[in-house]
């Protein structure tokens, strides 16, 4: 049987299946603009029901804002049709259902059904290509920014910026490279950094350094030196990063420096400069040490020969005129002292120690050295006991105190000086008061200043030299103290420093686990000297067997320790501190030891600080400034024997 026509390909319903399964949403528009149909795709896309769009004009998916100008488009279009892509220079946009706007791209194309023509719209949503080309073009213009940023800080930068490759060729240098070396970029691109910049003999150590790097990685900073074009060196302080490629491998080393040639020359001229004037301090004090001994010893001698002169003597006459040269030798130790003390403190040579003490043991100190001024001077002298702890150099705090009861003695004709301790919050006032003349107004503002001093226009030594209270300015600086002065003028003057107040702490009194040697009632107390000046040893012995005692007498420590080891025990033992060999403490200390017992000792020093005695921590011992009292250093050894009895008494 022949047939007059072939059979369909496919069939209708294939068709339907074909337009369904289409990527993109297609909607066929007649030439009315009525949609006629649409695939499951477009449905989905604006969000309708089937059958929802059937007839509906094509305008009821595109935003109001576009449909009037749509309609005009439509309809010339239908007058020329043709097929026109997706991707087109306008930007489309389309409306769904619930009234969401949405940017798309549209394929049209003319179909001839039938004698008439529909056009297929395939519709697709583009919002996310949009958003990555948007982020794209972002991304390069972010780059872009970047880069000239990146440029223009090279190009700016106040310093070196210097890039090599893994084989230390320079990638990149900027102008400051440029400016410092002599040489322009395109001379130096692609030259080995280590032959043509880093000075012979060391080129090795550089670039054995420069491949540890980049097997390592590094980013950190160090110092070495450059050579420019015209063979200058110039030392520069790098800081170097390894730079880093999308594989994690090391590509290249990133240097940014700064030429500190200039700064390490001055910073050198400054350390020596530095080591010059330490140096000139050193010797400075050691002259001061030396100064400090050696000129108070004819100052001892003479002192202690004008005792025993004074003692031989019964002529009035010669009695005042022994009182008269005491006086004035008296005048040239206070002078001596306060010359010695301002050269120390404007050296830096005194350092303070501070630390937490009671006041009253300090003050007890002050007692036994002023006391006897104050009653050879007809003054009254009062201090208040206290109970209080304070922060600071017991040393030299007794020093600000005693320099203000010192002037104070100086400047009361007649009355009372006192010594009161008052608490405020965490603070204590020490303050000196006395009945003398007073200060005037105007003269508060400069009464701390070197060489003031008040109603001495012809220099009356009597009155010192007008450096105490400079010199307690100076240590009060040191140890962060604050000084104030209070005075009316014909009624007396108060001086105090404030320092600060720590918890008390109960201090026991501190025994020997030896027992001092003691003079039985009968015998004569024996006093053992060592002094390395013969004329001191002469004086002093003459002084004391004046006096009733038995005196042996030492060079130094080492005769000193021969005539223990003999069976000397002597009841007191007086040393200068600074001896040859073993210095006075050292000395007490072996005595002590050799003899079994707890010599009490007078340790005498030339030095206006006795900083290294009392560090030494030397129990039952009382330190002496030369030129010593010869009043005092007797009444010391008569107390020492004395209170040596009433412990083995009481025992």
């Amino acid at each position: 049987m022949t047939q007059s026509h072939k059979q369909p390909l496919y069939s209708e319903q294939d068709f339907e299946s074909l337009f369904d399964a289409a990527p993109d949403a297609i909607l066929l528009v007649n030439n009315k603009g009525q949609i006629e149909r649409i695939n499951a795709q477009a449905q989905h896309l604006f969000g309708y029901e089937p059958g929802e769009l059937l007839d509906e004009p094509i305008e009821l998916l595109i935003p109001q804002r576009f449909r009037n100008f749509h309609v005009d488009h439509r309809k010339a279009y239908a007058d020329r049709p043709r097929v026109r892509g997706m991707g087109g220079s306008l930007e489309l946009f389309a409306r769904r259902k619930d009234g969401s706007e949405f940017p798309v791209d549209v394929n049209l194309s003319p179909i001839h059904v039938r004698g008439q023509t529909i056009f297929a719209a395939a519709v697709r949503d583009v919002t996310e290509s949009r958003r990555a080309a948007r982020d794209l073009s972002a991304a390069n213009e972010q780059l872009l920014a970047e880069k000239h940023f990146s440029d223009s800080l090279i190009s700016t930068q106040q310093g070196i910026v210097l890039v090599l490759d893994t084989e230390g060729r320079i990638t990149l240098v900027n102008p400051y490279f440029e400016e410092l070396t002599g040489y322009t970029a395109d001379q130096v691109i692609g030259l080995d950094w280590f032959s043509a910049f880093i000075p012979q003999d060391e080129q090795q150590t550089i670039r054995d350094f420069f491949a540890v790097v980049m097997q390592e990685g590094l980013n950190r900073g160090y110092k070495n030196v450059i050579v420019t074009k015209h063979g200058g060196h110039r030392l520069v302080q790098w800081h170097s990063k390894t730079i880093e490629g999308t594989d994690g491998t090391f590509v290249g080393l990133l240097n940014t420096g700064y030429d500190v040639t200039d700064q390490e020359a001055a910073a050198q001229a400054l350390r020596e400069a530095r080591d010059d004037a330490d140096h000139a301090t050193a010797i400075k004090t050691r002259f001061l040490a030396a100064a400090s001994h050696d000129l108070r010893q004819p100052l001892q001698s003479i002192s202690l020969y004008l005792a025993v002169l004074s003692r031989a003597l019964s002529d009035s006459k010669a009695l005042d005129i022994t009182a008269k040269l005491r006086q004035s030798l008296d005048s040239m130790g206070e002078i001596l002292d306060a010359l010695l003390d301002i050269s120390k403190l404007d050296s830096g040579s005194v350092v303070a120690d501070q630390h937490n003490f009671p006041l009253q043991d300090m003050l007890d100190q002050i007692a036994a050295h002023i006391a006897p001024h104050a009653e050879n001077s007809g003054i009254a002298l009062r201090i208040e006991p206290t109970r209080y702890a304070v922060r600071s150099d017991p040393v030299l705090l007794q020093r600000i105190v005693e320099n203000f009861v010192g002037n104070a003695l100086r400047y009361t004709e007649a009355g009372k000086v006192s010594i009161v301790c008052r608490k405020e919050s965490e603070s204590v006032r020490i303050e000196v008061s006395d009945t003398g003349v007073g200060i005037p107004p105007e003269a508060l503002e400069t009464i701390f200043e070197e060489y003031f001093q008040l109603e001495n226009p012809v220099r009356n030594r009597n009155k010192g030299l007008g450096l105490g209270l400079a010199i307690v300015r100076h240590l009060a600086r040191l140890l962060d103290h604050q000084l104030d002065v209070q005075s009316v003028p014909g009624q007396g003057s108060t001086f105090s420093v404030t320092l600060p107040l720590v918890a008390s702490t109960e201090e026991s009194a501190a025994s020997g686990e030896l027992s001092a040697a003691k003079p039985g009632a009968s015998q004569v107390a024996k006093v053992l000297i060592v002094d390395d000046d013969p004329a001191i040893i002469d004086a002093t012995r003459i002084l004391l067997e004046v006096e009733g005692f038995e005196v042996q007498a030492a060079l130094d420590g080492d005769e000193a320790l021969a005539q223990i080891e003999g069976g000397l025990r002597p009841n007191v033992l007086i040393s200068d501190y600074r001896l040859p060999g073993l210095n006075g403490v050292e000395v007490a200390r072996r005595i002590r030891s050799l003899a079994g017992e707890n010599v009490p000792t007078i340790l005498v020093t030339g030095d206006t600080s006795s900083r290294e005695i009392v560090d030494a921590g030397l129990k039952n011992c009382t330190i002496l400034h030369k030129p010593v009292d010869s009043e005092r250093l007797i009444s010391l050894i008569n107390e020492s024997c004395r209170a040596t009895t009433a412990a083995d008494t009481s025992n």
